[in-house]
């Protein structure tokens, strides 16, 4: 389980924290728990929720309380992230993480949160807390629970996290002092740093806003009843109410969405991700799942719109970009991809029916659940890159793919043109885990999460004659994967491998450490103009045979396609 308390000062004298947590164990048991620790009332809360649910606490000294339910279920770890991104813009928060140290997955669930926990605070601008707790442990008795809740005990030192050691399964009980005195500290020190840039204008504002019955509204529907109002003071120029928004917006108590002619101000955003996000990524036992995609992330708008009709469509389009969960896609580029399927779900569309009528897409990774297509094994490439996780336990979480392959995608596999893209006749597949695609100037590329999802793997392969092209697409994919990796994952420690060429038959699931070479030292043997070889393994390999279409030459190493156009030191990659 995972809470994530945010805490801020308005002006209107209400105190908001938001509480988010990941369960691995039904939701009732714990508000049980925290209902008796902090005083609240807690009614109407289902034993299983979709995940991203918010309850609505109340506390009496710490004030306003959004409880957010993450359920636990590894399908949602990238909505997950989505969520927790979006909900920690501009404040802190307190993660509690609950484990069940009587699961004998314990260690694993523990150690895919704390990925996932440490990643999303480290993105976070201000300061974030997190308390671990470790349940059932007074039925801990046999050797096998002893040396779990030891290693439990390890991995929290290591972490250097606050944890305590209690019984989930009732309101009482040792421990539960110690607790609370820990979860109100943190609590306090959110509230306590929260919200002080804001101006008296912005809280005027927030004020104004959440007097509104409706959760979403126009810059329009905002100006014209400010003028009018004669409890607050606020500005009457568009402009400056919309500067006041985006202050609002960057603290994350509001989101501002901005399309080429409109703007919508989401005044919950815990609204809004319950009733689209809980409804679009629910898991099949869930009883909020809709079958939207068919496994193939393709949503037609249309789809989109008779799911939620009480949402501007051009809305929804825009909060769900944002949070880069989608794009829309033209559907001219279908029958250049394996995302098509005759099945119809229950939006009433396939995705053939909307190619044919030329209907607005959108493309959801998250929501694309087909294995590798049996065509692309038994390939052989020419060049393999990859970004490895160092740390035993960590590794790359769905989002980072998803993200990832919408960038590929766009950038990269689809041309923005019709006609120049059936003249190319490209070719693009998708899978749950990678994207395959031609880019029409003799290069076909593949971009997988292999190894247990701790490795990015990049190979290319080229038509005779067209290496220079491989190596100036290689240079800009790499640039891709490492931007998204800074944006999305950048608590992760990586090292960037290349991999020997003679190793390079398809599909590369584990990576053998005899088989890669460091890129560190590649770029010390080229920058030291005296070594030729690279030794891996008690074996050694010419420079010119591991990257043979690539002048080693270099006025300046940035140029080597490896680096992706990064301005960097051969010093500077002690620190990745």
């Amino acid at each position: 389980m995972l809470s994530l308390l945010f805490s801020r000062s308005l002006a209107t004298s209400k105190y908001l924290i938001q509480l988010i947590l990941m369960l691995t164990f039904s939701l009732w048991v714990i508000l049980e728990l925290v209902k008796v620790l902090l005083v609240i009332n807690v009614v109407g809360v289902a034993p299983c929720t979709a995940g991203i649910i918010p309850y609505k606490l109340q506390h009496r000294t710490l004030g306003n309380i959004i409880l957010h339910d993450f359920a636990g279920h590894s399908e949602y770890y990238s909505s997950h992230s989505a969520v927790i991104e979006n909900l920690l813009r501009g404040s802190g928060g307190v993660f509690l993480i609950v484990v069940n140290i009587m699961e004998k997955e314990a260690v694993k669930q523990l150690n895919q949160w704390l990925t996932v926990v440490r990643n999303e605070a480290h993105k976070a601008l201000n300061q974030c807390h997190v308390i671990v707790i470790v349940s059932h442990v007074d039925e801990v008795s046999n050797p096998f629970q002893k040396r779990r809740k030891e290693i439990i005990q390890e991995i929290i030192v290591r972490e250097e996290y606050d944890s305590i050691f209690l019984d989930c399964r009732k309101c009482g009980g040792s421990g539960v002092d110690s607790f609370f005195n820990k979860l109100s500290s943190a609590c306090e020190s959110i509230r306590s740093t929260s919200g002080r840039n804001l101006s008296l204008y912005c809280h005027m504002m927030y004020g104004l806003l959440e007097e509104r019955k409706e959760n979403i509204l126009t810059l329009s529907d905002i100006t014209l009843p400010f003028k009018h109002s004669g409890n607050y003071i606020v500005p009457d120029d568009r402009d400056e109410i919309a500067e006041l928004l985006d202050s609002l917006h960057s603290t994350g108590l509001i989101s501002v969405l901005k399309s080429e002619d409109k703007v919508w101000v989401v005044v919950n955003k815990g609204v809004l991700l319950t009733k689209v996000d809980g409804i679009l990524f629910a898991p099949k036992t869930f009883k909020e799942y809709v079958d939207v995609a068919s496994n193939t992330g393709i949503v037609s708008v249309s789809g989109l719109t008779r799911l939620f009709p009480n949402y501007d469509p051009d809305m929804l389009i825009c909060f769900l970009k944002n949070m880069q969960l989608c794009q829309e896609l033209d559907p001219s580029f279908l029958k250049m991809t394996n995302l098509t399927a005759e099945d119809r779900d229950e939006t009433g569309d396939s995705a053939s029916e909307t190619q044919r009528r030329e209907e607005r897409l959108l493309f959801f990774p998250c929501l694309l659940s087909t294995d590798r297509p049996k065509e692309m094994t038994s390939q052989v490439y020419q060049f393999g890159w990859c970004l490895h996780c160092t740390r035993e336990n960590d590794f790359f979480l769905p989002r980072y793919f998803h993200v990832l392959s919408l960038r590929l995608a766009f950038k990269f596999s689809f041309s923005k043109g019709k006609e120049l893209a059936e003249k190319l006749n490209r070719e693009c597949k998708f899978w749950s885990n990678g994207i395959h695609w031609f880019d029409g100037y003799g290069v076909k590329v593949l971009v997988e999460i292999v190894d247990e999802s701790q490795c990015v793997l990049v190979m290319m392969s080229c038509e005779k004659g067209d290496s220079k092209n491989m190596v100036s697409l290689r240079k800009n994919v790499i640039r891709e994967v490492m931007n998204v990796y800074k944006e999305s994952c950048p608590s992760l420690k990586v090292e960037e491998l290349i991999i020997d060429p003679e190793e390079l038959a398809y599909p590369v699931n584990r990576l053998r450490k005899k088989t890669v070479y460091g890129v560190f030292n590649l770029l010390s043997a080229i920058i030291s103009k005296k070594r030729r070889y690279l030794v891996c393994d008690k074996r050694q390999k010419k420079l010119k045979e591991i990257l043979p279409d690539e002048s080693l030459i270099l006025a300046d190493i940035s140029e080597l396609s490896l680096l992706g156009g990064r301005d960097i030191k051969v010093c500077d990659y002690k620190h990745y």
